[in-house]
């Protein structure tokens, strides 16, 4: 048996495996897709115009797709983001954004008032509303899909239904290139925040 020999391909094997994961580790962060060129005219929770996502150009942001009357993931979508936001208080080039599938029915008040029923610190965070065929532009490039439930009207004539969605959360780098998706209502707010951190250091 040749020790030396077998001694210095276990060494390569490790060394290898080393190499490698750190790559996997460092793809876990490629460019998905770029929207850099792409613009869709929504407005905010204050009513001010915005043009996604050139206006946040410079920005590294977190992006989750939300309506106000959902039940059950829209819900932990947000609390998540929110456990994000919190674990980056000081973070001035961090951006959230919360865009609604939900044209119809929320307006810029009405995400106003969402944004402070779940006590979110609007400083960095913009909820995003808008003409049905932006916002369904914008969803279609994002790749997210939606399926309304049929409608039935109450006796003041308010209509009722739910929305099935994509439950995605969407990372965007400073120049507008998705980096990562995650589960929206499943996923760890320390590996997002870790993710967030990174992009912010290295882009």
């Amino acid at each position: 048996m040749n020790y030396r020999r077998d001694f210095f391909y276990i060494t390569l094997v490790i060394a290898a495996g080393i190499v490698l994961g750190t790559l996997s580790a460092c793809d876990d962060l490629s460019i998905k897709q770029s929207i850099s060129d792409e613009e869709y005219l929504l407005v905010d929770q204050d009513s001010s115009s915005v043009a996604f996502p050139d206006s946040y150009k410079g920005k590294v942001m977190l992006v989750g797709y939300v309506y106000t009357h959902c039940p059950d993931i829209c819900p932990m979508i947000t609390y998540n983001m929110r456990d994000v936001q919190r674990a980056l208080p000081d973070e001035t080039d961090f951006m959230l954004v919360s865009i609604s599938f939900d044209p119809d029915r929320d307006s810029p008040s009405i995400l106003k008032d969402y944004a402070e029923n779940y006590r979110l610190d609007e400083d960095n965070w913009r909820l995003l509303t808008g003409q049905r065929s932006e916002v369904e532009a914008a969803l279609e490039t994002l790749r997210i899909s939606t399926v309304k439930t049929p409608t039935r009207f109450l006796e003041d004539g308010r209509a009722i239904y739910f929305i099935d969605h994509t439950d995605r959360v969407t990372l965007i780098d400073r120049d507008g290139n998705i980096r990562k998706n995650y589960l929206g209502s499943e996923f760890d707010p320390e590996e997002v925040t870790a993710d967030v951190i990174r992009l912010l250091k290295n882009s």
